[in-house]
Order: structure tokens, then sequence, then C-alpha cells
């Protein structure tokens, strides 16, 4: 039987890989890069950070608080004894204080009884506020949105302010 008879042995890709690299396997030199990197006092103090953050002991970076739009928790919280108010004359008092400390919220329930404030810079603001949302696709209106956008086109004493409502009105429908 000569060599060209016998059956020929394929090599397997381990044997290539280690003829390649000269015996060492890539696993190895792998594992121990990343032993390594784990040794790094940067990647100690990356995982501590990483554990208090997760745990609630750090807070979270301004940078990535403004990615995921984090909202202030003591600001929702005010929202929402805000939103609960029934009397009107004291929705108006506590809505006037709650913007004296707070940007205007993207609470469409909040904004559509803020319409009905008697301060015309407060129903303006409501109404600015509205109509950004309805641009960016994002309003969820409230039943009676419309309802007060007409109660607004009657109301208000600024031609300016009428028209904005009055076109609104007439988008949202």
């Amino acid at each position: 039987m000569t060599d060209e008879d016998k059956p020929k042995r394929t090599k397997s890709w381990r044997e290539i890989d280690k003829a390649r690299d000269g015996g060492s396997s890539s696993r190895r030199s792998d594992t121990r890069e990343r032993e390594n990197f784990e040794k790094s006092t940067g990647y100690t103090k990356y995982k501590t950070n990483l554990e208090r953050l997760f745990s609630g002991g750090a807070p979270l970076p301004e940078h990535l608080r403004e990615k995921i739009g984090e909202v202030d928790q003591l600001a929702d919280d005010e929202r929402k004894k805000l939103v609960a108010i029934e009397d009107t004359k004291i929705f108006h008092l506590a809505a006037k204080e709650f913007l004296s400390k707070h940007t205007l919220p993207d609470d469409p329930r909040l904004l559509d009884r803020l319409l009905g404030h008697p301060d015309d810079s407060i129903m303006e603001q409501a109404l600015t506020r509205l109509e950004e949302l309805h641009k960016a696709g994002t309003l969820k209106a409230p039943p009676a949105l419309s309802q007060r956008l007409a109660s607004v086109e009657i109301d208000s004493g600024d031609p300016a302010i009428r028209k904005r409502a009055t076109e609104l009105r007439k988008s949202l429908r």
C-alpha cells in the first residue's frame, strides 16, 4: 500500500490552531488577559461604583439622568398631590406655588386643568406645552381637553391665545 492509497487524515480546527499559535491555546491567553484586567484598580473601582449605584447608595450620574429622563421624585410627588386637589381655588393657588418651584410637567391632565387658571401666563404656558406634546406625537389628550380648549377660546381676552386654542382643538379631532 502506497502513501497515495492511504486515506488522508484531515486535521481538526484545534490542531490547526495549535500549530499556528505554537501550541498555546487562545482560551488560556484570553483568560489571563481577563484576570489581569480584573485585578487592575480601575476595574475594582468600576465594580464598586456599580454596586453602590444598583444598591441605591449612589445617585445616578448626571449624563445618565438626562438620557433616561429621570423625573425628580420630589417634583413628581408634588405633582400627584396637585392633581388630587379638587377645589378649584385651592388648586389655582397650589399650581402657582408648584410652578414657582418646578418646571411645567408633561402630564396632559394637569395641563388641561391649568388651561382654566385665572393667571394668563400660566394658561399660556400650559397651552404651549400641550401644543409641543401634540407636535411631538406624545399627547394623550384627556376626554375633556377639547371642551376646555373651547372655553379658552371664549374666555380668553388675548386673540392670539384664542386662535392657538382653536387650532389645537381642531387638530385633536
